[in-house]
């Protein structure tokens, strides 16, 4: 009885442990903004997924993630589950369940919608809209692929909608690639196009699309389109992130989120890469590399530089570098320090100067596509 009773005591005690994540996203915030961790693109029970929407929120939230965009999909597919007695709702109903979860935990939530057309155009997801019915309708109603999801976005955009043309890259629409057709031409040139997913999970990165990206100012936004439960897309025991977008925003809230992706504050954190604007990286180095100290021994000054992140740092020595030598690469894992031994060009001299530079190419950040972010760190010898 007493082992009995003791068994149900730790049981109590373990279920009494609030939510965690051995692989929860640290991100720290910058001088002028919060870095806020976004899931643009998430599908429900209430289209395809299998996944209730409060639970979505719940994975967002032992994860790390401040953002959620739920983005079911609109067409005929929810009508024919109403018909058939699985639903008696409209396709606003995975967003209301979420978003109540979402207040409970501090997530916040967006609402949305996927606009699921052949390509061209392909899929396109509408961000913070107030009502999906009459997108959807719309979008029902005609055959043409272009013409219908033309006209959804124009529809979405009469309630401040967001547009973002999801997964170019995916191989069931583009099996050769990203590829800009004239319908995307014809969107962007009627300003329904604010943003491309470049980061899908089903096809990873799309280099075209991050170059598109820069050449037509269009923010680079990331999801997961998760479909099953998160345990199921990444190993959290192999300590797996979330791919995510990083945004840059003012407040944590709809509207501070929507300010932040309309001026195109944002970067995408996936597989252990990075890829914005060297202005947006610079500042998200400045929060994530701590210098820790700076001392002489003998001839070496030692810098020593701490990761306060989840991203890892794979650096090489860069260009403006050329004052001192020191190791030419290094990973600076999440959360590790890492001292680095700089000398003079001699051997076994100091380094000439009082003030020097060491130059950093982050071999894992890209400022487009095949250029790497480079970082400096202006260091002062003690006396």
């Amino acid at each position: 009885m007493k082992t009995r009773l003791f068994l149900y005591a730790a049981l109590a005690v373990f279920c009494a442990q609030p939510m965690t994540a051995q692989n929860k996203i640290v991100i720290p915030d910058t001088k002028d903004y919060l870095v806020l961790t976004g899931d643009m693109h998430m599908h429900t029970i209430f289209s395809d997924a299998n996944v209730w929407p409060d639970t979505r929120v719940e994975e967002c939230y032992v994860e790390g993630v401040e953002v959620l965009c739920i983005t079911d999909h609109m067409e005929a597919r929810h009508k024919r589950m109403v018909n058939q007695g699985l639903f008696n709702c409209d396709r606003n109903k995975s967003y209301e369940i979420a978003a109540k979860r979402g207040k409970e935990l501090g997530v916040t939530v967006i609402h949305g919608g996927e606009v699921t057309r052949r390509m061209p155009p392909g899929h396109f997801n509408v961000l913070f809209i107030d009502d999906v019915e009459p997108i959807a309708d719309v979008d029902d109603a005609h055959e043409s692929h272009l013409e219908g999801g033309m006209a959804a976005l124009a529809e979405a955009r009469k309630q401040g909608s967001f547009n973002v043309w999801n997964h170019p890259h995916w191989a069931a629409q583009s099996p050769t690639g990203a590829i800009w057709h004239d319908a995307h031409s014809k969107i962007f040139d009627a300003g329904l196009m604010d943003a491309i997913e470049v980061y899908n999970s089903c096809d990873g990165f799309s280099m075209e699309a991050f170059q598109w990206c820069i050449d037509k100012n269009l923010a680079l936004i990331c999801g997961t389109d998760a479909h099953k439960p998160m345990f199921m897309h990444l190993n959290a025991n192999a300590g797996e992130l979330r791919p995510v977008t990083l945004i840059f925003a003012k407040e944590n809230s709809v509207e501070g989120v929507k300010e932040a992706l309309n001026a195109r504050r944002t970067a995408v954190f996936a597989d252990g890469r990075v890829y914005g604007s060297p202005e947006l990286l610079k500042m998200l180095v400045d929060a994530c590399l701590e210098v820790v100290s700076v001392t002489q021994s003998g001839n070496t000054t030692r810098v020593t530089l701490k990761n306060n992140s989840s991203i890892p740092m794979i650096l090489t020595k860069g260009e403006g570098g050329e004052q001192a030598a020191y190791t030419s690469f290094n990973i600076i894992d999440p959360f590790e320090t890492h001292t680095y031994g700089c000398t003079g060009l001699e051997y076994k001299t100091p380094v000439a100067v009082d003030e020097f530079v060491l130059s950093f190419d982050f071999e894992n950040f890209y400022t487009a596509p095949g250029q790497h972010f480079n970082y400096r760190i202006n260091v002062k010898k003690p006396q």
